[in-house]
């Protein structure tokens, strides 16, 4: 019949303590580091059982907004930019996403974050991005796993230094879901390690040029070249991450 009603639907009470708090803490009136009340406060000001304060505080616990602390107290945490960035790859990874989908977004969004970065990046970023290379250039050819966290810490440390808490969070949930496929790209791409090498340095002295140009289509150029690696090292772009 059209325009008939469904039903309401009934949410539990520890639903709706749990999000009764995560308001207050959303909204700010709860701030980091802030103590909750105790649960015998909680279920008089709701006027629910205490195992319905249990419960929603649980939930809380769960999704990292409060942890407990000394005296069995509650306290907010509000996610720092890492626990972003870590529980977007996750959900992610375990939604199924590809690795053609990674790429796909690393090529969108490093050129103009390192156009950016070329603007914003000082002296002291700038010089960490010359150490993570110079250390790369001594082990590059020695140990596999360094050239994985060179090339991904090089993203990082291009990503925090943007002071941009929402381009950190989503480039690097990117970071973390290329690593294992890096692995395969270092290990089977014959001159993979020395072009990562030779990308990076570009890349940083463009930056320290403060060429936003520059800067980019070298970022450009690295993106893309990672992408071909996997195709030479026989990745299955379609494949999911996990």
């Amino acid at each position: 019949m059209d325009g008939e009603f469904q039903p309401l639907t009934r949410e539990p009470a520890y639903l709706k303590v749990c999000r009764a708090i995560e308001d207050k803490i959303v909204t700010g009136d709860l701030a980091d580091g802030a103590s909750l009340p105790t649960e015998a406060d909680l279920c008089e000001q709701f006027g629910v059982t205490r195992s319905t304060v249990r419960e929603g505080l649980r939930l809380l616990e769960q999704t990292g907004l409060i942890l407990r602390g000394p005296g069995k107290r509650m306290y907010v945490s509000r996610p720092k930019t890492e626990d972003v960035a870590a529980a977007a790859s996750r959900s992610l990874s375990l939604g199924g996403v590809t690795f053609r989908e990674v790429w796909e977004g690393l090529a969108v969004l490093y050129p103009p974050a390192a156009r950016l970065a070329a603007e914003r990046l000082d002296a002291k970023t700038i010089d960490a991005l010359r150490v993570i290379n110079a250390d790369l250039v001594k082990r590059q050819n020695t140990d596999t796993q360094a050239v994985v966290e060179g090339a991904v810490g090089f993203f990082h440390a291009i990503a925090g230094g943007l002071d941009n808490r929402v381009m950190l969070a989503m480039l690097d949930s990117l970071n973390m879901m290329i690593e294992a496929s890096l692995s395969r790209v270092i290990e089977k791409a014959p001159d993979a390690r020395a072009r990562i090498v030779t990308a990076q340095a570009h890349i940083i002295e463009a930056l320290a040029a403060a060429d936003g140009a520059l800067a980019e289509q070298w970022m450009k150029r690295h993106t893309d070249d990672i992408a071909r690696g996997c195709t030479v090292a026989g990745l299955d772009l379609d494949a999911p991450v996990l």
